[in-house]
């Protein structure tokens, strides 16, 4: 029967689980670009930032440098003006002229006399506007430091160099301002401080915020935090960002944080930094861009990709159902094709025996009555009649003559039952049953032959005429075992193929020729002596009326294998 197009075309698994797989492999590569590139990243912060914390800490030596240099050379200026004062009022005191001339508008420092008691004599210098002199007359801090000098224990004194965390701090305290002091000839003593503006000029120069200020010029850089064991933490931001402990931090690196609160989120890195003896830490803040734009354009690469590919693979998907359905459409077309050739080919048949079975039951009738007329004349001879000689050949030629005429009556009994369309009762039957039942029935005449005969079938349940198929199945037994030979085999094997189920008789005997294959189903065709030609004709008929099949393979002196296929009924 022909199978429904719509099961023809169909798609096979394997495309799905091909198309799968490239698109598995376009994630898992895209995924594996993206880990790259963002590994990549990271170290080129990470990098930038160590660049960045470099040239901090050389900032920060270089701002220590200058602080050094700076003090240094206030405290050589200081000490060289005083020791010439001093000398000046060592010979006559010195006047407020004389102070006046040597402390002018371009110098720096402040100069002030102070008695034996610690009180100021004199204070000449520079004052900021809105500076009240009594405030420098009133200065406690300096009659405080001047103690050692008064008493004559200490030939200079200098405030605001000797400790190192005043180097690098970010504003000058009232108790470490900027002193020199030694005592004056006359008793007392000499004093040189910074002026105000003097002052401010040096802690902006020697200020560390202001380096760091200089660095935030970087792209993208919104802040920076250097924090030192013996210092308050320094901190510069743009846009007025502020750190501090109410923000998240989430490690994506060795040394790289991301640090959010609400909707702000920028990436930080924390490196150690080394300032002489001390050891420092910088914390310097990114912007987060170029993270959220790889990301984006990862996911605009992958949805770029993936459209290609499923468009690729969509037209390959087509091109490749096109030709697998052409393949079967092809495949299914030739088995048409041989369908409607055998059935042709069937039909052909059917019509060939049907137009001899029309034939022979014509003939039949004609020939049956006068045929039982000569039989019943023949009994009466043979009954009736006693010759006076030869009473043996008598009754011997009449005996043979009412023998053949019952083998013509038999042989015109079956061309009529040829002729009669077969009544086919369905029931459920056992086929390994039916063909042990099949091997019992021949088994004594294959025995006398010496050939095998096998079964070799599952207990296989379908429904069919038992009766009529086991007539079809013997005739094909049967001329099996007529065409074999001492120590030939006959089989018969049965199987359930699809919706079919496969019936196959096969012999080890001397085979059928090639010209004979396509003529062995015809009525009244024969290649026995005392054969009628109609056993084979009947099965084929049999077969046929159960909507089944019969193909024959035959080679001369290797036998042959006749196979039955009947549908399994629905």
């Amino acid at each position: 029967m022909l199978k429904p197009a719509k099961k023809l075309l169909r798609l096979k698994p394997w495309y799905i689980l091909l198309y799968l797989g490239v698109l598995g492999i376009l994630f898992l590569s895209t995924y594996l670009e993206y880990k790259s590139r963002y590994r990549e990243l990271l170290q080129l912060i990470q990098d930038q930032a160590a660049m960045t914390a470099a040239v901090i800490a050389q900032s920060g030596s270089g701002q220590a440098y200058l602080t050094e240099e700076l003090k240094y050379a206030y405290v050589d200026r200081a000490i060289d003006l005083l020791t010439l004062l001093n000398h000046m009022d060592s010979e006559q005191a010195l006047s407020k002229q004389d102070l006046d001339e040597l402390v002018n508008d371009d110098t720096i420092l402040e100069v002030t006399t102070f008695d034996s008691d610690g009180n100021i004599e004199r204070s000449v210098g520079k004052l900021s506007k809105g500076v009240d002199p009594s405030d420098v007359s009133e200065n406690v801090w300096v009659k405080e430091k001047l103690e050692p000098i008064l008493n004559n224990k200490q030939d200079v004194i200098i405030f605001g160099i000797d400790d190192q965390d005043d180097i690098i701090g970010n504003e000058f305290l009232e108790d470490e301002q900027f002193l020199v002091a030694i005592p004056r000839s006359r008793g007392g003593a000499i004093t040189c401080q910074l002026s105000v503006e003097a002052a401010e000029d040096f802690r902006y120069l020697t200020e560390m915020e202001s380096a760091l200020e200089d660095l935030l010029h970087v792209k993208g850089l919104k802040y920076l935090q250097l924090s030192l064991d013996s210092h308050e933490p320094y901190f510069v931001s743009k846009n007025g960002v502020k750190i501090d402990d109410s923000w998240s931090r989430t490690p994506l690196a060795d040394i790289l944080y991301e640090v959010n609160i609400a909707d702000t989120t920028l990436l930080e890195v924390v490196r150690p930094v080394f300032f002489g003896t001390d050891v420092g830490e910088v914390r310097i803040g990114f912007e987060d861009d170029t993270l959220v734009n790889l990301r984006g354009q990862i996911i605009y690469q992958i949805l770029v990709r993936t459209t290609l590919l499923t468009l690729l693979a969509f037209a390959i998907l087509i091109f490749l159902i096109s030709r697998q359905n052409a393949a079967l459409l092809e495949r299914e077309k030739q088995r048409i094709e041989a369908e409607v050739h055998q059935l042709e080919k069937l039909n052909r048949m059917r019509e060939k025996q049907a137009a001899m079975g029309e034939l022979a039951a014509g003939v039949a009738h004609e020939i049956r009555n006068p045929l039982n007329a000569i039989g019943i004349v023949a009994q009466r001879l043979k009954r009736e009649f006693e010759p006076k000689t030869d009473s043996e050949d008598y009754l011997s030629l009449t005996g043979t003559m009412v023998s053949e005429i019952g083998r013509i009556n038999d042989s015109l009994q079956d061309f009529l039952e040829y002729t009669r369309p077969t009544p086919l009762n369905y029931s459920e039957l056992n086929l390994g049953e039916v063909l042990r039942q099949i091997k019992e029935l021949y088994q004594s005449q294959a025995m006398d032959q010496n050939v095998t005969l096998l079964v070799e079938s599952e207990s296989i349940r379908f429904e069919a005429d038992t009766e009529y198929l086991k007539q079809a199945i013997s005739n094909l037994v049967k001329n099996a075992l007529d065409a074999c030979e001492t120590g030939d085999t006959v089989r018969m094997i049965g199987r359930k193929s699809g919706d079919k189920i496969v019936i196959s008789v096969r012999d080890s005997g001397s085979g059928i020729e090639a010209d004979q294959l396509s003529r062995i189903f015809d009525l009244y065709y024969t290649t026995k002596d005392m054969g009628t030609g109609v056993g084979l004709a009947l099965t084929h008929k049999i077969i046929a009326d159960h909507q089944g099949s019969l193909d024959v393979e035959s080679v001369v002196n290797s036998g042959t294998n006749i196979e039955i296929k009947i549908p399994v009924r629905q």
